[in-house]
């Protein structure tokens, strides 16, 4: 569901189903002047502007004093559904109830930092504990600690979706940025969980930290992969994903991908020899492995695109993982099709496809898109 469409799960009935709720557990609650300043001009609001809109109005008519409010809440989320928001879109209903802490407790961290833990089991909560991670980070870091031993998947997966760095639509963590030492820590007590869900969370965070610190996260998947565990394998090699898509030398190591300088590359062949925008280019190539031992390969191709202003830019496609003998011929091939998408627009002019093999440029090949 896209950012558009995901909007519209906060509409009058859900609005409707939150006031309700919480008339429930605090029968004073002014329900209908809620309702009437949480729906105001809903339908010109996106999707973050309509959850601090209902936050707002959840601070004009729940208790002033921060513990009495964020109990109500609580009490009003129900029973648990065992998802965590994770599965399917109920639980973004709730959202406005985590921007309600984030936003009203920031004086009160102990009491907020409970809530959360409480309310992540209903709807993840790393967005909201990100401003106590900077404002309060005496008492929020050895809460985030703790909670990489607590019982319930959820709240483990917090601890490390709450302080990626680079969380996507997230506030930036910029001390973990400079300095993920912290991080580490939390991610070495979680690489090998045996949730799915957690470890993903554990890859996607170890790859945000390879954005600024790739060194750092290659030595942590090293130290993680010599564990010779299925799970904590599984997480290194998603947790380095983007710098084997650069053709980081030292993670493609870890992965098993060493050497590859000495492979040869004949009959590198493209079908049509025109292209225009809407086909699609065939390609294929002989590689011939002149190295002395067998050597585990990855190979991508790279496409260099012109952009609206007629710079270039390239994105990384996978193409195959194979294991060549010394001598061994194998004969690959792949397409790439020049179809516009809302994420990918083609214009013509020069454009190039490039094989790289374990991050090495092997071939490149020159055309024109018409």
């Amino acid at each position: 569901m896209s950012n558009s469409q995901l909007k519209t799960i906060f509409n009058q009935e859900v609005i409707a189903d939150l006031a309700q709720r919480i008339k429930k557990v605090f029968p004073s609650f002014d329900k209908v002047a809620f309702e009437q300043d949480a729906n105001q001009n809903l339908d010109f609001l996106e999707l973050k502007q309509r959850s601090t809109q209902i936050c707002n109005a959840l601070t004009s008519y729940l208790p002033s004093e921060f513990e009495e409010g964020v109990n109500i809440l609580v009490t009003a989320m129900g029973e648990d559904d065992k998802s965590g928001g994770l599965e399917g879109y109920y639980g973004f209903r709730f959202m406005p109830f985590l921007d309600f802490v984030a936003a009203r407790g920031l004086n009160n961290p102990d009491i907020a930092l409970d809530s959360l833990e409480k309310m992540t089991l209903h709807f993840s909560a790393e967005f909201a504990i990100r401003p106590f991670i900077l404002k309060h980070p005496d008492t929020t870091l050895p809460r985030l600690l703790n909670w990489t031993s607590h019982q319930d998947w959820r709240v483990r997966r917090l601890a490390s979706e709450g302080t990626r760095p680079r969380l996507p639509w997230g506030m930036q963590l910029k001390p973990f940025i400079e300095n993920p030492s912290f991080v580490i820590r939390i991610l070495n007590n979680l690489y090998n969980d045996p949730n799915l869900i957690v470890r993903r969370s554990v890859a996607n965070n170890l790859n945000d930290i390879a954005k600024d610190n790739s060194d750092l996260a290659v030595e942590t998947a090293q130290s993680w992969w010599d564990a010779r565990n299925e799970l904590a394998q599984w997480t290194v090699r998603h947790g380095l994903r983007t710098l084997v898509k650069q053709g980081n030398k030292k993670a493609l190591s870890v992965l098993g991908f060493v050497g590859g300088d000495s492979i040869r590359v004949e009959n590198f062949q493209f079908q049509p020899s025109v292209v225009k925008i809407g086909d699609e280019l065939n390609f294929s190539c002989n590689l011939i492995s002149e190295e002395s031992i067998n050597v585990n390969l990855v190979v991508d191709y790279v496409l260099h695109r012109v952009l609206a202003n007629g710079k270039l830019s390239k994105k990384v496609f996978k193409l195959r993982q194979i294991e060549l003998s010394p001598g061994e011929k194998i004969t690959l091939s792949g397409k790439h099709k020049f179809k516009q998408l809302s994420t990918r627009t083609y214009y013509p002019g020069f454009h190039s496809i490039e094989l790289v093999v374990n991050g090495c440029s092997v071939g490149k090949y020159d055309f024109e898109l018409l």
